[in-house]
């Protein structure tokens, strides 16, 4: 303007990146509702028949999961709707009460939650649960983004750079660690260490790092009851058919009996009592069975289709460093949780109980993941108002030489 006030901000609004990660979303969701649903119901008319063999009585009502589950949804797209319209300098000004809330809800569920299979994970509230896990996620992704973007100079000091951070992710993972939640605990390590190296840390300090922790988490892996539970039937699940790999058995089972196109909508027989958390961490399972290798691949676009709008809307706002670590961090742990998810059930990798983003049943993961993307959306949606510092960890790398970036132009 040739007056010199200040050019009027743009509205706020989605970029087509922002649709395309909302599109994502809300198929993973429908999907998994739509499974969900069939699951369920063949459980509740499968353990109906079991009990009342032989007896006249009425059929009990199937739509119990499928109208919880459509309730979690609509919670889910109100809470991404309310984060998505906050501005992004809200969530720094939250950075600190939010990282205190997730350590809080993190150590006390060690003393408060319920156990559930020997895990320490979740409290319950009547017929509510919450996993505290799903919100610390949110928490250490917008306190690594405040830091890396205040530190972005002078990421190359162990201390300042490297370590602090550091040391709050691993309280993180050592909270998670007490609550069984291995699976967990690789998640926040990795997306931290990625955040973390694409912020210019030097390579040496996660080598000498991985020197001092991988020995570590191998004798929490080895030891007692995970070798036994998890890391041999894993390796030889034709050893354990009906014990510690009973589970994943039944799930590369499902998946064959599917082939290409599966036994169509509903009519998947492990639903009925034969593969256990079917509607959970194990819903990718019947997925395979029902839809069949189609179906799978259909999945499979769709997380693809999410990583690839929350990377371009992190690419675009490059230049502001905290909305950029903010998308990076936001679509790898999505995508990471999913291939974990997946690598889990097609017995990739040993059993780490984690759910499917979007699609698995239950309340908190479906509400914090929505949570999640709605802070996401709040990247893309609100225009940068501000010039940000920002390195490129490629210009750290190479030549050593930090240099202040213009913002892009609105």
């Amino acid at each position: 303007m040739t007056d010199g006030s200040l050019p009027v901000s743009p509205t706020p609004r989605l970029s087509r990146e922002g649709w395309l990660l909302l599109f994502a979303a809300m198929s993973l969701a429908l999907y998994g509702l739509v499974m969900v649903f069939s699951v369920t119901a063949g459980q509740i008319l499968a353990r109906h028949y079991h009990t009342h063999r032989g007896l006249p009585s009425a059929l009990p009502g199937t739509n119990r999961f499928l109208f919880i589950q459509g309730s979690f949804i609509l919670a889910g797209f109100v809470a991404m709707a309310v984060a998505a319209w906050f501005r992004p300098a809200t969530y720094k000004k939250l950075m600190v009460p939010g990282l205190l809330l997730a350590l809080a809800l993190l150590a006390g569920v060690l003393v408060f939650g319920q156990s559930v299979n020997g895990a320490r994970r979740w409290y319950r509230f009547s017929f509510i649960s919450l996993q505290p896990m799903e919100a610390a996620k949110i928490a250490l992704i917008i306190y690594l983004a405040v830091i890396l973007e205040k530190r972005s100079r002078i990421m190359k000091d162990i201390w300042k750079g490297f370590a602090q951070p550091m040391l709050v992710v691993g309280l993180m993972v050592f909270l998670l660690l007490k609550q069984n939640d291995f699976g967990s605990a690789v998640l926040f390590l990795t997306v931290a260490t990625a955040l973390l190296f694409m912020a210019g840390s030097r390579l040496y300090y996660f080598l000498l790092a991985a020197a001092a922790i991988i020995p570590l988490l191998w004798l929490y892996v080895a030891g007692g009851w995970r070798l036994s539970k998890r890391i041999i039937p894993f390796l030889y699940p034709e050893h354990f058919t009906q014990d510690a790999a009973y589970q994943i058995i039944r799930s590369l089972d499902a998946f064959g009996s599917g082939a290409l196109s599966g036994f169509g909508l509903g009519n998947g027989p492990y639903k009925m009592e034969f593969l256990p958390e079917a509607h959970t961490d194990y819903i990718a399972a019947m997925i395979g069975q029902e839809f069949g290798f189609l179906g799978t691949v259909l999945l499979l676009l769709l997380y693809s289709l999410f990583f690839y709008a929350g990377i371009r809307i992190a690419l675009r706002h490059r230049r502001n460093l905290f909305r950029f670590y903010v998308s990076v961090g936001i679509s790898l742990t999505i995508i990471l949780q999913a291939v974990i998810n997946l690598s889990v059930v097609m017995n990739l990798i040993p059993s780490k109980g984690i759910t499917l983003p979007f699609v698995s049943y239950g309340g908190s993961s479906i509400l914090l993941s929505f949570l999640a993307l709605g802070v996401l959306l709040s990247m893309d949606r609100h225009p940068v108002e501000e010039p940000s510092t920002a390195v490129t960890a490629t210009q750290t790398r190479e030549s050593g030489v930090k240099k202040r970036l213009l913002p892009l132009p609105s």
